[in-house]
């Protein structure tokens, strides 16, 4: 079969999509790229009255016609996703699902965190198991789940998953991450359960769009920002070792549509990340050096400062949490199946240095 970059995009104006964590960060910049690739787009989302004249209204400012988008509101932590007969019957056409939603917080309890990020994702495709006929279920999870040793020291083992004991792995990596580690398991079970074809995304922390900078202040990245902007970074987590992989929202959209489209990702994982990256004191620098701010020189470690962050108090000081320090690390990625697949997608690699100013320069025109 050609997987050229041409038969990719011809096909996905064959494409009637359900896109769930439609008005997030990575939601809006897929459905921008489906729409202009001429894709029937459904988005999903809680609140239409709200959302969707504001994700109209961004699209119209990239210059993107959405004529072929169309919104459903529900909810994945309800049966049915709180939907209509008239609704389900709107998304019979429906042939791909993307689920980019989560909820992501730090500090969340473990029933907050499983009812998007695990029930959720179990009861959507329960429902459109049941209404659709699906080519193809695109989950984007994260990088974590790649890093076996860490997921053994945490106590998950993926070929005896079901003797896992769950509130003991949240309560060691925090609730977001085991939500996202328990998510997937739960998503590879109920597509293999329900028969639908899945993939799916381990994208890096994802930094701002390549030709814009844009990214919300709620993402990581951002928010470390913003830490050194106001001077609550006053040292280097971890060591000259420790990195934060990286990978742009551009990069990671192309991923995401090359995928859903490629046969040769059928059932299977794929790690999105910039194959060249920084360390976490790199990245710092860059940082600094686009706010006109001297960067902390010394470092701190990891298991000393998740023990200070057990104060409340110091840890609301200083803008952080325990949790955030895990997603840093020194384990290389195992980028070998998306490089062999982007033999064929041809997607770019970003100069991070320069779209991590981007991303910094966008940030800092945020309202605080």
């Amino acid at each position: 079969m050609n997987n050229s970059i041409e038969y990719i995009f011809m096909h996905i104006s064959n494409q009637t999509a359900l896109v769930v964590g439609a008005t997030g960060f990575i939601g809006k910049f897929l459905i921008a790229r489906l729409l202009s690739n001429n894709a029937q787009v459904f988005a999903l989302c809680r609140n239409v009255d709200q959302q969707a004249p504001q994700l109209r209204h961004w699209l119209t400012d990239q210059g993107i016609a959405h004529q072929q988008l169309n919104f459903i509101q529900g909810d994945v932590t309800l049966p049915n996703l709180g939907l209509s007969k008239q609704d389900w019957q709107q998304l019979k056409a429906v042939n791909y699902l993307y689920n980019t939603s989560a909820l992501f917080a730090w500090n969340l309890t473990m029933q907050q965190a499983k009812s998007v990020n695990v029930n959720g994702l179990e009861l959507l495709l329960e429902s459109v198991s049941k209404h659709c006929r699906l080519e193809r279920a695109v989950h984007l999870s994260g990088y974590m789940l790649t890093l076996n040793e860490h997921l053994q020291a945490a106590g998950i083992y993926r070929d005896r998953i079901e003797q896992t004991d769950w509130p003991r792995v949240y309560a060691k990596l925090g609730a977001y991450e085991a939500s996202k580690i328990q998510g997937h398991f739960t998503w590879v079970k109920h597509a293999i359960q329900y028969n639908i074809p899945w993939t799916i995304i381990h994208p890096a922390t994802v930094i701002g769009d390549e030709t814009s900078g844009e990214i919300p202040s709620y993402q990581p990245i951002a928010h470390l920002i913003q830490q050194l902007k106001q001077g609550k970074m006053t040292a280097i987590p971890g060591t000259s070792q420790h990195y934060l992989p990286l990978v742009s929202v551009t990069m990671l959209v192309d991923a995401i549509i090359h995928a859903a489209q490629d046969p040769n990702t059928l059932q299977q994982e794929i790690l999105v990340a910039n194959p060249k990256q920084v360390s976490f004191q790199e990245l710092i620098q860059l940082i600094a050096q686009q706010l006109h701010l001297k960067p902390p020189r010394h470092f701190i470690s990891l298991k000393l400062l998740k023990q200070v962050l057990k104060w409340s108090w110091l840890a609301q000081k200083l803008d952080m949490s325990a949790e955030m320090l895990n997603f840093i690390r020194t384990e290389p990625l195992d980028l070998e199946r998306f490089i062999a697949l982007n033999q064929q997608w041809n997607i770019p690699n970003t100069d991070i240095e320069s779209k991590v100013k981007k991303t910094v320069a966008w940030v800092s025109r945020l309202k605080s």
